[in-house]
């Protein structure tokens, strides 16, 4: 089910190039964002780093450094100004994928939301 927000607080990308991994391609997983749920992981194929929520990740094993994507993912953040109205049909680890009324899309901090 969607969710309507407005935004209370303005947000800029912090990534001019995010991170977009395939579904199962292979990653490298590194470390996690202490205990958010968001974890470093690095594409094997470009080298191209940047956090994956724990959610979507399938390691080789249990204390494997190595894994796939269970699902498409894109680290892509969305550029908003007070006072936005944003839709949401994903919240993960305190972050919303969100559409704007011009349809771009990408991840806000809840935060932010209200």
């Amino acid at each position: 089910m969607n969710k309507q927000y407005n935004v209370k607080v303005a947000h800029q990308p912090t990534e001019t190039s995010p991170l977009f991994v395939n579904k199962n391609e292979d990653l490298w997983i590194g470390e996690r964002d202490g205990n958010t749920g968001w974890i470093s992981c690095t594409t094997k194929m470009s080298g191209k780093t940047g956090f994956v929520p724990e959610q979507i990740l399938s390691r080789a094993s249990a204390d494997s450094k190595s894994g796939t994507a269970t699902e498409d993912y894109s680290a892509r953040e969305l550029s908003v100004k007070t006072g936005d109205k944003v839709e949401s049909n994903r919240e993960l680890n305190g972050w919303a994928w969100c559409i704007d009324e011009d349809g771009n899309a990408g991840w806000l901090p809840l935060e932010k939301l209200n």
